[in-house]
């Protein structure tokens, strides 16, 4: 076991991917309410529009979690939705591409 490895571990800056995989196993878990959620997802999609990065499957997993929460937590991610909308700025260049007015796509 490598210590020295292991310790830098815990001062890296997380990337967009390493938020994502901590939202679901939150979420697989079952300790995920639509506040943390909300907070994460923001937080996850405004990183994803600043990156420059070339891996296409950080946004393929991020589309998946989307598509997960559709189907598995319908009400949590309308929830998500509403209250994404309601704190948004106008622009409608802020809005994720899963959301279109305040209604899921």
């Amino acid at each position: 076991m490598n210590i020295t490895a292991n310790h830098k571990d815990l001062f890296k800056i997380p990337a967009p991917a390493d938020k994502l995989a901590l939202f679901r196993s939150l979420y697989e878990a079952s300790q995920v309410d639509k506040d943390l959620a909300l907070a994460l997802l923001k937080v996850i999609h405004q990183e994803l529009g600043l990156e420059q990065t070339r891996d296409r499957s950080v946004y393929k997993h991020y589309a998946e979690v989307i598509q997960s929460l559709n189907y598995q937590k319908t009400e949590m991610l309308q929830s998500i939705v509403e209250a994404w909308a309601a704190g948004r700025i106008t622009k409608k260049s802020d809005e994720p591409e899963w959301l279109a007015d305040g209604l899921i796509k």
